[in-house]
């Protein structure tokens, strides 16, 4: 079976946008580098915990300070404590916290270019985040993805268990570099521009609009390609100034098409 795949979504416009899948190999190595990054903080926040271990024995021998429980010795205590706290936290909220920040993204997808959407093209949710995420203890039996390697193999759109149950995939960045503009929140117009161009047909004009209005929900590779095949049909039959489709698109419902 093929390691690498695409997967072909149809849009509520009835257009076909598709998406590169990222394989187990790219998968896994992010994961990797995520292991390595998590690993790597915790060790320095157990060196940090040892350090200061040893520097409240060597003020315990120096002096007298207080009954054991107190003083030095009772901070210390509630310094192992936090330590563990925030390892528990690293290796259990890790992917939750950089999938939310980053949009579906760790530093080690990010690395790899690759990203986690919903089944429908859309950036992920924080219950999406969450659920996924849940469902890793899960794919990480008996040992290290034993299970969710497995599953991801034989799926054939490389999903885990985590992905199943989140209705999410994890797709692979554009050649341009989409990662900057994926960060940013888009702002989407409270108001679509009134459609003021009677060569359109209801059908067309249904169509547009209804990019118009869900466009910000898109991710920036799936919003240009959707653009792309909506206006290049539509410049064929109705002419006028292409620019970028986007702005033809607005345009062409204004009936200002022929304007630059």
């Amino acid at each position: 079976m093929a390691i690498d795949s695409s997967y072909r979504l149809e849009t509520p416009e009835h257009v076909e946008i598709d998406f590169d899948l990222a394989g187990p190999g790219s998968r896994f190595c992010a994961m990797a580098i995520d292991v390595l990054f998590m690993w790597l903080v915790a060790f320095c926040l157990v060196i940090m915990a040892a350090v200061l271990n040893v520097a409240a024995d060597a003020l315990d021998t120096i002096g007298d300070f207080g009954p054991e429980g107190e003083g030095v010795g009772g901070w210390i205590t509630w310094v192992n404590a936090l330590v563990l706290a925030l390892v528990f936290v690293l290796l259990f909220g890790y992917y939750v916290f950089f999938e939310m920040l980053l949009h579906g993204q760790t530093p080690g997808k990010r690395a790899l270019k690759i990203r986690v959407i919903r089944d429908d093209g859309t950036p992920m949710g924080g219950m999406d985040v969450v659920v996924r995420n849940l469902i890793r203890a899960v794919d990480f039996l008996p040992v290290f993805y034993g299970l969710g390697g497995l599953v991801m193999f034989f799926s054939s759109m490389h999903k885990r268990l985590g992905d199943i149950a989140a209705g999410t995939i994890v797709v692979k960045e554009a050649a341009l570099d989409y990662r900057a503009s994926a960060d940013k929140k888009y702002v989407v117009p409270a108001m679509v521009a009134p459609v003021g161009n009677r060569e359109l047909t209801p059908a067309e004009r249904r169509v547009l609009t209804g990019f118009v209005r869900r466009r910000g929900e898109l991710l920036p590779e799936a919003r240009l390609q959707l653009a792309q095949r909506l206006a290049m049909p539509l410049f064929e039959k109705h002419g006028g100034h292409y620019g970028d489709p986007e702005s033809y698109i607005e345009r062409l419902l204004q009936g200002r098409q022929h304007e630059s």
